[in-house]
């Protein structure tokens, strides 16, 4: 038998000899010595995260290293003078780690622990799917609402498919539905999918988006409030989601109209659940208070970040929470913690040295971008995200990689009639929806190990969706960004 070879190693090296190689070239006119080196160490982590040839929490803590030494090494501004040294390096290279975006994030992952520690999230998704009846279409239609429903509920598109994957073999289980059957693909690949489809609807959604957010008051632009995203992209996903039904139900022949039995093991499956238990009514009423405060944040002064570390903090307290830290400790990602942290100091360095701004500079202005038409350039940025988005496995790495270049470009184009913020959420829009590839983001993963479905489903049903996307975006632009205030 052929032995397999591991290229990772030598993927590894090659990153690292291409990141020093470009950090001793000469420095590029208008463009700091620091700006310089953290390019380069923004392609040592753009080669990891497009071949995963490091696990991303290796990569982040590598990232991290390299921006210390890069930074200090560099001359505190401009191209010459005294080092800025490795300790006063230590703030901005760390800097994404006290960041309200990443506070936000880690907060948003403890949530979700403590929520499926109770399981109202199952209790919740099998009692919408009893509701909407037996019927195949009705069922697809279910999980759909409850990927929406979950999406308030979950601050996680990872919890949030780890969460719906095991329903939906059960009900393949239960109806004896080969895994490979018409029905058992539409309702894998929709649980796969939704997560981001959905996710970029709500502020809380999902992990990448208080990141974007925090990139734009960063730029000094008018922050984005949880109601203000929910009325920037909302109806944008709740249209996409309409878009997956058709298409999962006119692109699959079901084998019969109804699931037999149907009625009767959903009700089983609640039944089975018992009554509530104080766990669950008290984090219900935790979930509803936190909501409520989130989009009431213009009004009571409280900021999202803040609301949320009330939630968790009220989620652990002793005797009226519903975890301990030892039963949500085992059960938080720490890796995209750790991952959010060092991306988002990463983006931070990029905007403060001048490497954003120097990167759209040869980029997208030399390309003469900036010099298209509104509409034409708005969807060549949206088409360039689209590209890149497909190199990517992780919706983080890719904002992180894109956005501060992109946003760069923006400002430096100094016109008050570009919709700065509407650009970012199309950019946004357009990181979560790839759904060409099981490849392309972690929950469509998650379904597609359960081999369901192959990837020439995925893409089969990938191209119509794309589709979707753009021409969906082409009224958003034209006429609800304007609608909205995003002139």
């Amino acid at each position: 038998m052929k032995k397999t070879i591991d290229r990772k190693p030598y993927i590894i090296a090659v990153a690292f000899i291409l990141m020093l190689a470009v950090m001793f070239l000469p420095t590029p006119a208008g463009l700091s010595t620091a700006g310089h080196r953290v390019l380069a160490v923004l392609l040592f982590a753009v080669i990891m995260w497009m071949s995963e040839a490091m696990p991303y929490g290796e990569s982040a803590i590598a990232l991290v290293l390299f921006m210390l030494l890069a930074l200090g090494f560099s001359p505190a501004a401009g191209v010459s003078g005294p080092l800025l040294g490795t300790a006063k390096a230590i703030p901005l290279a760390m800097s994404g780690f006290v960041n309200s975006g990443w506070v936000f994030v880690a907060a948003g992952i403890f949530m979700a622990a403590a929520i499926v520690n109770t399981g109202l999230e199952t209790r919740i998704a099998y009692m919408i799917l009893r509701a909407v009846g037996i019927k195949v279409n009705a069922i697809i239609a279910g999980i759909i609402v409850v990927g929406f429903v979950l999406t308030f509920l979950i601050p996680s598109v990872i919890a949030r498919a780890a969460t719906m994957v095991p329903i939906v073999l059960g009900l393949n289980k239960t109806f004896k539905l080969p895994l490979d059957s018409q029905i058992s693909k539409a309702m894998m690949m929709s649980v796969g999918i939704l997560p981001s489809l959905t996710g970029v609807g709500v502020l809380t959604g999902s992990a990448p988006n208080p990141v974007v957010a925090q990139f734009i008051v960063g730029a000094g632009l008018k922050p984005v409030l949880y109601l203000d995203w929910l009325l920037y992209n909302f109806p944008l996903s709740l249209a996409m989601g309409v878009i997956l039904y058709f298409v999962m139900t006119r692109m699959h022949k079901f084998e019969f109209n109804e699931l037999p039995g149907g009625q009767e093991y959903l009700h089983k499956c609640v039944t089975d659940l018992g009554p509530m238990s104080n766990a669950e009514k008290r984090v219900a009423v935790m979930l509803a208070l936190t909501i409520i405060m989130w989009a009431t944040d213009r009004f009571h002064g409280i900021d999202a970040t803040t609301v949320s570390i009330m939630s968790v903090f009220v989620m652990l307290f002793p005797y009226i929470g519903v975890a301990t830290w030892k039963q949500l400790y085992g059960k938080v990602d720490w890796t995209a913690i750790l991952m959010f942290g060092a991306g988002i100091s990463l983006g931070e360095v990029l905007m403060r040295t001048g490497a954003a701004k120097w990167l759209a500079q040869v980029s997208l202005i030399a390309a003469g971008v900036g010099n298209l038409p509104f509409f034409i350039m708005v969807f060549t940025i949206f088409g360039l995200c689209f590209l890149i988005r497909m190199a990517f496995t992780s919706i983080t790495s890719c904002i992180v990689a894109i956005v501060p270049a992109i946003l760069g470009f923006l400002m430096a184009m100094n016109r008050p009639d570009i919709p700065i913020i509407g650009i970012l959420m199309g950019v946004c829009v357009m990181s979560h929806d790839v759904f060409l590839s099981p490849v392309n983001s972690a929950n469509t993963m998650i379904a597609y190990g359960t081999n369901a479905f192959q990837a020439k489903d995925m893409l089969r049903i990938g191209i119509p969706l794309t589709i979707g996307v753009f021409a969906l975006l082409v009224p958003w632009v034209l006429f609800y960004w304007p609608l909205v205030g995003l002139k």
